[in-house]
């Protein structure tokens, strides 16, 4: 089902990528940080990044034109917008998008052949790509933190297991908030050294441990109150998402709680928007990844094992966050299964 009208200037414009790359690559050469709050010729720019002036200064051009910068004579400054959103480490949110700019040339070639990636990109395959993503996705997730920790059971929690929980972000501002709370943080070994650093320069180091293991392969600790596991089902395919379910139910104490958290699909899976044009990006960078129907996920819940699954429940209200949260309760009799109400009627 379409979520806008399509007309013939929205096909000009959704068809045109020329807007998308001057700004990525823009943002890839940190060039908005460069120009600060000063004034820069394209010889300037030349004499700074190499070229020709020329060239420079066609490509200025149409970052005036677009609203990024603004023109006083032949110097170029920051307009306001690029100057709060666009410089110093607001800049890390748009380069992952030039990084994926030749997986998207791809795609037709993709869907053609039906070949994928073999490993996760850029996670298992260039370290300075995944910091890259990793540091975007560490900066959205500083401001959703303190959205989740008003809503998420976490109270009466002392032990924490965080899967794929990169930088570490949300463990530490879930232990930040609880002083009595432990985290141990699951990550891939390649990017271990990343989240350690990471977690040592917030001073979370005692309270949030790194652990480097594949959990496709490698069996996870276990002995917890609480699971976070955000944003990783769409990483992975259904039969390794319904392995990593029931394996975190073992990993929790009896009444533990699993919290979820991921894009849910529609029955039909044509939406949300977002979540489609996003499993289009999976193809590209995942083996078998893909935005899964809440309808699905909510089924490996229950045969995992989980009971009294409550949600979805919006993870934030800010407008680049497209999550939601479910919480399932691994149930303190094996034999006791009472599942959700609005949740499974909706899905």
């Amino acid at each position: 089902m379409a979520s806008k009208t399509w007309t013939l200037e929205r096909l000009a414009n959704e068809s045109s990528y020329w807007r998308t790359a001057i700004l990525i690559a823009a943002a890839h050469l940190d060039l908005f940080s460069w120009l600060g709050k000063q004034e820069k010729s394209p010889k300037a720019l030349a004499g700074h990044f190499g070229g020709q002036a020329s060239a420079w200064g066609v490509f200025l051009n149409a970052l005036c034109a677009m609203g990024l910068l603004r023109k006083r004579g032949e110097k170029f400054a920051n307009s306001r917008f690029t100057a709060r959103h666009l410089s110093g480490a607001a800049a890390t949110l748009l380069q992952p998008g030039y990084d994926a700019w030749n997986s998207w040339g791809g795609l037709a070639t993709s869907l053609t052949t039906g070949k994928r990636p073999q490993d996760q990109q850029p996670f298992s395959s260039d370290r300075a790509q995944a910091k890259r993503l990793l540091g975007a996705l560490d900066l959205h997730a500083q401001q959703i933190a303190p959205y989740l920790i008003e809503q998420l059971p976490l109270a009466g929690c002392r032990t924490l297991l965080d899967v794929g929980g990169g930088l570490g972000t949300f463990a530490s501002a879930f232990c930040r908030h609880y002083p009595k709370l432990q985290a141990t943080l699951v990550e891939h070994p390649k990017i271990v050294p990343l989240a350690r650093r990471a977690i040592g320069d917030s001073g979370m180091a005692k309270r949030v441990r790194v652990m480097g293991l594949d959990f496709s392969r490698d069996a996870l600790p276990r002995g917890f109150d609480t699971v976070f596991l955000s944003n990783v089902l769409h990483g992975h395919g259904v039969a390794e998402n319904r392995s990593l379910l029931r394996q975190l139910h073992g990993c929790l104490n009896p009444g533990g709680r699993l919290i979820l958290r991921d894009v849910f699909m529609s029955r039909d899976r044509t939406g949300p928007e977002w979540a489609t044009l996003f499993s289009v990006a999976l193809l590209l960078h995942t083996p078998q990844g893909r935005c899964y129907a809440l309808n699905e996920i909510l089924g490996w819940l229950r045969q995992a094992g989980f009971a009294r699954i409550s949600g979805p429940l919006r993870s934030s209200p800010l407008p680049f966050d497209p999550d939601a949260i479910l919480i399932a309760t691994r149930s303190s009799r094996l034999n006791r299964r009472r599942y959700s109400n609005a949740s499974e009627r909706d899905a």
